[in-house]
């Protein structure tokens, strides 16, 4: 995707993810090729059910943490045939070394189908590709075609990092819309994060307030700056799920996202039961896990925290 030319085994085996690690890895994960994964994920990003989709990656070593960067030599030390990144500069960086290195880039929704096309190549899985790129078109068109179809007013919507007062993806301009739903954050931006202040959340008073884990649901709750905003006291405040990755970032699983939200934006035309059997659907075509109920929950139930 950086229009450079990487060299790479006729059988890729062992493959190193670094930067957005999880999200990364579940385009393997949707691909089945959870083995080939050469690297853990790091604590800061990691999340509990990320490994049950690949419950090897807890012995894996960690090539890269917050503070120290990149452990270059442990990267080459597990000879990696591909390195996948979604870092122009680590690409390059690495690449310089002879280590082969493929740009994994996304910078709209669209580049999902685009990555998992690529890596379809890659492995030589070419239909599996091709399958979930009619997925991810279906499942959208449903769900488009259904908001279209109703009359009521979207519900004023924000993401956010509670913690640093930041809108944290821009993918979130693309799904809470898909979903039914008016993010109060879409101002055209180019940027990935966007800051605010809690005055600037008062003056969009959204309805529906989504985060990333139940500690910032209850922060939100207790906070009494926040106690007249419509999504506080009306107690309509959400965590996002977390499967491979948090649902509400960038991740292989966002049709899924849209669906969720769709029920919460609008539940009198899409249900809990329909998500549900569309999760378990997902999860065992492209990811080759049978998840019971009490794992669907958990996804749901959003993080407890890293």
């Amino acid at each position: 995707m950086s229009r450079q030319t990487v060299e790479v085994p006729d059988h890729v085996e062992r493959v190193v993810t670094l930067g957005a690690v999880p999200v990364i890895n579940s385009f393997l994960f949707a691909l089945g090729e959870q083995s080939v994964v050469a690297n853990g994920v790091p604590p800061e990003l990691s999340r509990k059910i990320h490994f049950v989709f690949a419950p090897g990656l807890a012995a894996k070593p960690i090539v890269q943490g917050a503070e120290k960067g990149l452990a270059v030599e442990t990267i080459i030390s597990l000879q990696p045939d591909l390195v996948l990144t979604m870092d122009r500069a680590t690409a390059e960086s690495l690449r310089s070394l002879g280590l082969p290195v493929a740009f994994l880039q996304w910078t709209a929704p669209a580049d999902v189908k685009a990555v998992m096309k690529f890596l379809g190549q890659v492995f030589y899985r070419e239909q599996e590709a091709l399958a979930y790129q009619d997925w991810f078109d279906k499942m959208i068109g449903d769900v488009t075609r259904r908001i279209d179809s109703q009359t009521a007013s979207p519900p004023r919507v924000l993401y956010l990092n509670l913690k640093r007062l930041t809108q944290p993806h821009k993918i979130a301009e693309w799904w809470i819309p898909r979903a039914g739903g008016l993010s109060v954050t879409d101002n055209g931006r180019a940027q990935e994060s966007f800051t605010f202040s809690i005055e600037q959340i008062l003056a969009w008073n959204p309805q529906i307030i989504i985060v990333a884990d139940m500690s910032e649901r209850q922060m939100a709750f207790d906070d009494p700056r926040l106690k007249e905003v419509a999504a506080v006291r009306d107690r309509r405040v959400y965590v996002a799920p977390a499967g491979a990755h948090l649902w509400a970032n960038r991740t292989v699983e966002q049709p899924l996202t849209v669906l969720w939200a769709a029920t919460i934006f609008h539940p009198a035309i899409f249900g809990q039961r329909e998500l549900r059997a569309e999760m378990a659907r997902f999860y065992d075509r492209f990811f080759h896990i049978h998840l019971n109920d009490e794992r669907i929950d958990e996804i749901l139930a959003g993080s407890s925290g890293r």
